[in-house]
């Protein structure tokens, strides 16, 4: 989470960040008012398989699918253009993160901007109890390596890893249990696991299972906007 000092509707800056910086999970960039990026630490280039070097000037197109790059734009905008700081949770890189995006300082590099820190989630975020807004929920997903699992088994290891027996979730999408213990088998395969609990170990690490039931079924496949029989999914 960000740090207690920095000001959450303050115009922000690589110097405002630098309490932050080299603190694990936590990643901190800054983009012009055309998305190009004009600086990042080295956590955030970390997680983009590069350096902050080579990350200059890549836009949100030049490292997401163009519908996950529109969607994060979209909810970027209003810190911009109302001066305001906008929080959002988002899979990226396979991971639950809380993206929170201020108004750039203009001082920093010479025009405005967006700055954003990205910090991992592993609990689930409280509903706001003093009327303001809930952070929005990103409904577009970078997978990571899980893009390797099909939607299907998106939604076994998701169940899995909430506490289900093959049986309550052969009966939960109305298939049998075979058909059911072959995802399984697939997840573990794709996924490298050795065991259950290597399973749930990882998903409690990227902090997925803190997603309801309903939600991880829209991330996995933002067409399915149903009821689902799924204890969590509310």
């Amino acid at each position: 989470m960000p740090h207690p000092d920095l000001d959450l509707f303050a115009p922000m800056s690589p110097a405002a960040f630098a309490p932050l910086d080299g603190v694990p999970g936590c990643c901190a960039l800054a983009r012009d008012d055309q998305f190009r990026l004009v600086w990042c630490n080295a956590e955030y280039a970390r997680h983009n398989k590069s350096s902050p070097e080579q990350m200059v000037g890549k836009t949100l197109h030049d490292i997401l699918p163009k519908h996950l790059a529109d969607e994060r734009m979209r909810l970027m905008r209003p810190a911009l253009e109302q001066g305001i700081m906008v929080a959002y949770q988002q899979i990226w890189v396979g991971q639950r993160w809380l993206t929170r995006v201020w108004p750039l300082d203009p001082n920093a590099f010479g025009h405005e901007g967006f700055f954003t820190i990205i910090t991992k989630l592993s609990d689930p975020i409280p509903a706001p109890k003093d009327g303001t807004a809930a952070i929005q929920f990103v409904r577009t997903a970078d997978l990571g390596d899980l893009g390797v699992l099909s939607p299907r088994e998106l939604e076994v290891f998701y169940y899995l890893a909430a506490g289900m027996t093959v049986t309550d979730i052969a009966e939960a999408v109305h298939r049998s249990d075979k058909t059911i213990g072959r995802h399984v088998e697939n997840i573990h395969r794709k996924m490298g696991y050795t065991s259950r609990a290597e399973l749930v170990r990882d998903a409690v690490q990227r902090g997925l299972i803190a997603f309801s039931g309903r939600e991880w079924l829209q991330l996995i496949d933002p067409r399915n906007h149903t009821d689902h029989p799924h204890p969590n999914a509310q």
